[in-house]
């Protein structure tokens, strides 16, 4: 019997070494995905099956906030509301920094899988937050071709511009703000071969700044990004002032929504801007 018992412990120590370490499953691609933030959307729009997606941000589907409002039509829509959610049983959330914070924080304590994306400060964080998102999504491959597209209009943007003499430029936008150093729109105007008047002034982020200031400091270009809102609007107003349309510099046209949603429009904006500068 002691002779049976070893070899039978013996056998069943060789089959216990014998077999492999279990490995832990990877989380599987979620297939139902939810989204309270309008910027989100527009990725996700373009790197997954319209199908997997169970809600969208209602803002998607606003044309005056969305270039993507008339394809999203009779998409299911929230308002950032956990009860929205949750029959929805989506198997991930997507929200951005600043979104819904009660709402994420009630869908968290039910057990649901709520993943937050940063909100993009500079052009590096751009491509992270694409593949960080295709990553999550199952996406890596459409994420790679976009990042790359990014990269080529980014580059081409820088090229065409190196060597030449950099010209004094502000970026203007509604209310009557310039922007500063510390931000995108900056780190776009000197890849652009700009000098920012508003960083040569010390300005950091976003500040207003009167006209007459703004006229007396007679920069070459003014960049000012197009509204996707057609109506009537007092913050819109500085822009169709009298004064910038008879001033002695050259206005530059930018396609909207760097300001909002960076990482759909940025290649874009780049290409707009390397042509309108070549003109």
């Amino acid at each position: 019997m002691g002779f049976l018992f070893l070899v039978c412990a013996i056998q069943g120590f060789a089959q216990t070494a014998s077999s492999p370490t279990p490995q832990k499953k990877s989380p599987a691609v979620p297939q139902k995905i939810a989204s309270l933030n309008i910027c989100i959307d527009q990725l996700l729009w373009e790197l997954v099956a319209h199908e997997r997606l169970v809600s969208l941000s209602y803002l998607t589907a606003n044309p005056a906030w969305s270039p993507i409002a008339k394809q999203v039509q009779g998409m299911p829509l929230n308002h950032g509301l956990a009860e929205e959610i949750v029959p929805l049983h989506p198997d991930v959330i997507f929200a951005g920094e600043f979104d819904a914070p009660n709402a994420i924080e009630l869908l968290q304590k039910l057990g649901k899988r709520v993943e937050r994306l940063p909100l993009p400060r500079k052009l590096g964080d751009i491509n992270e937050q694409i593949l960080q998102l295709a990553n999550t999504v199952g996406a890596q491959e459409k994420a790679q071709h976009m990042v790359e597209k990014i990269n080529t209009e980014i580059a081409g943007l820088q090229m065409a511009n190196a060597g030449k003499t950099p010209l004094t430029a502000f970026w203007y936008s509604s209310n009557g703000v310039v922007i500063g150093d510390g931000t995108l729109e900056h780190e776009l105007m000197q890849l652009a071969g700009l000098r920012n008047l508003a960083a040569e002034r010390g300005m950091f982020g976003f500040n207003q700044l009167d006209l007459e200031l703004l006229l007396s400091a007679k920069p070459q270009i003014l960049i000012i990004e197009e509204s996707q809102d057609e109506s009537f609007s007092l913050a819109r107003e500085y822009l169709l002032h009298p004064a910038l349309k008879h001033a002695d510099f050259k206005m530059v046209i930018l396609p909207a929504g760097l300001s909002g949603c960076a990482a759909s429009v940025i290649g874009d904006v780049a290409l707009t801007l390397k042509q309108e500068l070549a003109k």
